[in-house]
């Protein structure tokens, strides 16, 4: 017996053995065969065809109809036909002539091997019976069955979700939930196992498009926004590698220090406020005046819609401490008391978070108050013990500080609580390294930073400072002109001035080093970024 192939998972379409091409049906006739498909080989019962596909005729019209269905099916199917058992009481089609992906789906979604599963996921074309219009009563029983394989297929993505790290597993998934959402474009089940497939395959820009695709849909369809758990999660992927990336995406690096990125989610968050984080994040990471305008409206939304939320006060903060320390701003002072005006405010209601104590001591580490700034950082490590930037940001203080071996213990328990290596982290000990004259170790350090953040200003500026140091002023004039290129900004005069040495014996050398590289007396003018930008 030869045998035919049925798909139902799609759009309908019926291959026989004798057919170059699908063989062309009715809607009936492929209503018919799908009802008796599902059934598999105990056949579906006359009446029951009846009452769904001929509800509106009389008992006799509908057998005389259900007759010429079957008489023109058996026709079209040809030596197909003997497939069909349409001879007593019950429409069957016999197991061993027809292979239908409906059946061989439901048998393998549920299974544990990986194979089982990938070869599932590659069955489901898409919804039952996709776009088959055969009357209102069979409607109403194809939506039921619809419903039921697209839960089976939702069941299917979570398991290959926790298989995701199998290139093959990861591939296949991603399809099967595009090709969900394209029956449901609602289903935030969906978008949440594209950003975790997406992030754990380190493509953070695809897990934050996922996001945005999902808030978009559900807006455009339900004037809804999405849950708090999908809020949630995609803060949660996004956090770690946002943090690493920030600073090679950069095209150039704060004045020193950057703020790494944080959960900000809380259980019960308006996902608006997760929204406006992620968006907000976003933009400073350019680390361009104009972003920096738009990352502090993002987050001066959220935190006017969360109210007494910390950390999303002291990211507004964190925008105005940038802008003055990088000098966008013809009032370096006024924004730097805006950061400490934030900061304040994030500490009155933080519930045992690091960042932001963090910030606080970053403002009075800047206006000089080296020891009320230790005691800040001192606070957040406390707070977070193990959480790595807190740890690099005291690291930091103390570098300023001129306190060189406390800043490189720090620095490396930064180092030890986080496995990336991260570039900042490296370039204290590099700097601290420098302020205890250990050239040498410094260079090491520096360089490892560069090759794990290229495009930050600082390691590259203090490689040259060193060679301008040892004599070698072709070399460090070099270096510094491809330092400047991240920062063209920068000048002997903000190092002189600005950056906050405790130490003058550390500053002069700096200033030396820096005038014997060819660096530039003055800074120009701050350009006038453009007004902030709306992301509501």
């Amino acid at each position: 017996m030869s045998i035919s192939s049925l798909r139902l998972l799609g759009a309908f379409a019926l291959t026989t053995a004798d057919s170059r091409a699908p063989v062309r049906l009715g809607r009936k006739a492929q209503a018919l065969l799908a009802c008796a498909a599902i059934q598999g080989g105990a056949g579906v019962p006359r009446s029951r065809l009846i009452a769904l596909l001929w509800a509106d005729h009389g008992e006799d019209e509908a057998r005389g109809a259900l007759r010429q269905s079957l008489h023109l099916l058996r026709r079209a199917l040809g030596a197909a036909a003997e497939g069909l058992d349409s001879h007593g009481e019950r429409i069957a089609l016999r197991e061993n002539a027809w292979e239908v992906d409906l059946r061989r789906f439901e048998a393998l979604a549920g299974r544990p091997d990986l194979d089982s599963m990938l070869t599932a996921a590659a069955l489901y074309g898409g919804d039952f019976l996709d776009g088959l219009d055969a009357g209102a009563e069979f409607g109403h029983w194809a939506a039921a069955e619809r419903e039921r394989l697209r839960e089976l297929a939702q069941r299917l993505l979570t398991a290959l979700v926790a298989r995701g790290d199998d290139p093959a597993a990861h591939e296949c998934a991603v399809g099967l939930a595009h090709r969900l959402l394209a029956a449901d474009p609602v289903h935030e089940g969906c978008y949440r196992a594209l950003m975790r497939l997406h992030a754990g395959a380190g493509l953070r820009a695809k897990a934050l498009q996922a996001w945005n695709e999902c808030r978009d849909a559900l807006r455009r369809e339900l004037d809804v926004e999405p849950s708090a758990e999908t809020a949630a999660l995609v803060e949660q992927l996004c956090r770690g590698a946002a943090a690493s990336a920030a600073p090679a995406r950069a095209p150039a690096s704060p004045a020193f220090s950057f703020v790494p990125v944080v959960s900000a989610a809380r259980v019960g968050d308006d996902p608006r406020v997760v929204d406006l984080n992620l968006r907000g994040w976003e933009q400073y990471v350019l680390y361009t005046p104009e972003a920096n305008l738009r990352a502090r409206a993002a987050f001066e939304e959220a935190a006017r819609l969360a109210g007494d939320h910390a950390e999303v006060i002291a990211r507004v903060g964190w925008t105005w401490w940038t802008e003055a320390t990088s000098r966008w701003t013809s009032d370096p002072g006024a924004s730097m008391a805006q950061a400490f005006h934030w900061a304040s405010r994030a500490i009155a209601c933080n519930r045992g978070r690091s960042t932001p104590h963090s910030l606080m001591g970053k403002v009075l580490l800047w206006r000089g108050r080296h020891d009320a700034a230790l005691e800040q950082f001192r606070v957040a490590v406390g707070l977070e013990p193990n959480y790595s930037w807190a740890h690099f940001h005291l690291a930091d203080a103390l570098m300023w500080a001129g306190q060189c071996d406390e800043a490189l213990a720090e620095a490396d328990r930064a180092l030890a609580l986080d496995q990336n290596d991260h570039g900042m982290f490296l370039t204290i000990r590099g700097f601290s390294f420098w302020m205890l004259r250990e050239h040498r170790a410094a260079r090491l350090a520096l360089r490892s930073a560069l090759t794990r953040n290229p495009g930050y200003f600082w390691p590259a500026l203090m490689l040259a400072v060193i060679d301008a140091e040892e004599g070698d002023l072709a070399a460090a004039t070099a270096a510094a002109a491809t330092a400047r290129e991240r920062r063209p900004q920068f000048s002997v005069s903000y190092a002189e001035h600005v950056l906050p040495f405790r130490m003058p014996g550390h500053r002069r050398r700096m200033v030396e080093a820096l005038r014997a590289c060819g660096v530039p007396g003055e800074q120009a003018p701050p350009a006038a970024p453009g007004a902030a930008q709306s992301l509501t």
